[in-house]
């Protein structure tokens, strides 16, 4: 089981309160003593705030492991990019591709 840190995203393993299985949210507080909680801002897919889970145990939540960026490689003189993230996925994208992303 992973300790959460304050603001890592988390899944709810279980219903606690007005919250569903598998609704996300952030942790905004930490507790340690008499036991390890957390303080759980419960959001919507939107990023709208439901409400605040209070006092939930560490096995009652998925920690969302953190992707980073580990590399990323231009290739045909600039046209695409080769990124490989932190669990060893790699991805070729197309600057036109981000491009048309940008809105623009």
């Amino acid at each position: 089981m992973t300790k959460a840190k304050r603001y890592d995203t988390v899944v709810l393993l279980e219903s606690i309160g007005m919250f569903q299985q598998g609704e996300k949210g952030a942790v905004v507080e930490v507790y340690t003593t008499p036991y390890e909680a957390y303080d759980i801002e419960m959001v919507t897919d939107a990023g709208k705030t439901k409400g605040v889970a209070e006092g939930v145990r560490p096995e009652q939540i998925a920690v969302f492991p953190q992707v980073r960026f580990a590399s990323i490689r231009m290739e045909a003189e600039g046209t695409r990019a080769a990124v490989r993230f932190s669990d060893g996925t790699e991805v070729i994208v197309s600057a036109e591709e981000l491009y048309t992303q940008s809105g623009r």
